[in-house]
């Protein structure tokens, strides 16, 4: 029993120091952006290729529903003025797929559409709530510049044939490589 005691004891002292170790660390830390995978369930997949840091496979599935997506974590709150043109890649593009959705502060969208869709020459084509006018960024930094992104993502949809898969590469967001 007084063993139980003194570990009960231990125990009841030593978490507090803990939970508050903890809490100053987190605290203290600031939280670097990082991205995560998810897909739609019909075969869909996104995900690495080869381990974190090598391209990105965006994998269409089956329904006409289907879709893969990197989604950022932790964004920095900068403004679209100060924010550099994110970018990437594909191996594949159709119709609008793969592309850049950003959500903004003010209520607005951008939709980012890669080189390889020629809309907007050899550069990345951007349009305000998916409009018909496609810009460049720094258009786009002219008119969003004071809204902060809250949102980042890259998209594949069912815009691509089933089983279409589509390898991201030149992944940057805000100034920082992700492959």
């Amino acid at each position: 029993m007084f063993k139980h005691f003194t570990l009960k004891a231990i125990l009841v002292l030593a978490l507090p120091a803990v939970a508050a170790f903890t809490l100053a660390t987190s605290a203290s830390a600031s939280p670097r952006t990082h991205v995560s995978f998810s897909a739609s369930n019909d075969r869909a997949s996104a995900g690495w290729s080869h381990g974190k840091g090598s391209p990105i496979d965006l994998t269409i599935g089956t329904s006409q529903a289907s879709f893969a997506e990197i989604t950022f974590h932790h964004l920095a709150a900068t403004t679209i003025g100060s924010t550099s043109e994110p970018t990437f890649s594909t191996t594949n593009y159709n119709a609008g797929s793969p592309r850049w959705y950003l959500t903004l502060s003010d209520g607005n969208t951008l939709w980012g559409y890669p080189p390889k869709a020629g809309l907007n020459g050899s550069d990345f084509a951007w349009a305000v709530n998916n409009g018909n006018t496609y810009q460049s960024w720094s258009t786009i930094q002219a008119e969003e510049g004071g809204a902060t992104v809250t949102g980042a993502f890259v998209i594949a949809d069912a815009d691509q044939s089933a089983g279409t898969t589509d390898v991201i590469t030149g992944l940057t967001f805000n100034g920082t490589s992700y492959n």
